[in-house]
């Protein structure tokens, strides 16, 4: 007698069960530990982005031999009123004044459109970002999209790419980014740009 044939492409109810377990197990151990790392890797962005506007805001005024300014924008977050204010975003322009009186803005020709920092990054403020928290620098208010009237502070890059803060008894200024929920930098979730006076070099360090 000859006996029926076995299906040798197929899997059976239990195989495909047994695999969907495995899949399951992997899943649950895996998830978790992605998580630091996709928080670190949208930390990284936000300083990367950073980094770049800088950069080039200098780069804009060593090539058209006019200062740009950077600014610091500090809101409250728009989307959840009553949170408290902080630098969430930056811009860097070309601000042109009167030849006769250079208090007297003529006009102001974006370099870097505003930027803000997603969430939730912020700048720490302090001794951690004496960049921000300097009474060295330019102090002023705008519109942007995120916050109508936005308080700002703000420093120059100079055509011979240094900054203005050379003035100041500090040779490496610091943005730290942190998470909004932080107080201040905890271990393995910042990331520290310095800013060097004289040569506008920027760097980055992070835990």
């Amino acid at each position: 007698m000859k006996l029926p044939k076995r299906n040798e492409g197929g899997f059976t109810l239990i195989e495909i069960l047994v695999v969907l377990a495995i899949i399951a197990v992997i899943v649950t151990f895996t998830v978790p530990n992605l998580e630091p790392v996709l928080k670190g890797s949208k930390l990284k962005q936000a300083a990367d982005n950073l980094e770049r506007a800088l950069a080039n805001a200098q780069q804009v005024a060593i090539t058209h031999n006019h200062p740009v300014e950077f600014r610091f924008f500090r809101y409250d977050e728009p989307d959840s009123p009553g949170i408290e204010e902080h630098f969430r975003s930056y811009q860097a322009v070309q601000v042109i004044t009167s030849p006769e009186d250079h208090n007297q803005v003529i006009e102001e020709k974006v370099v870097t459109d505003v930027v803000s920092f997603q969430l939730p990054f912020v700048l720490a403020e302090g001794e951690f970002s004496t960049l921000v928290n300097s009474d060295a620098l330019e102090q002023g208010s705008a519109d942007i999209p995120r916050a109508d009237n936005a308080d700002y502070v703000a420093f120059e890059f100079r055509p011979n790419g240094a900054t203005n803060l050379a003035t100041v008894d500090m040779a490496h200024w610091t943005l730290t980014i942190v998470r909004e929920s932080d107080s201040k930098p905890v271990m393995g979730e910042f990331i520290t740009l310095t800013v060097d006076a004289y040569n506008g070099r920027i760097r980055q360090f992070y835990p």
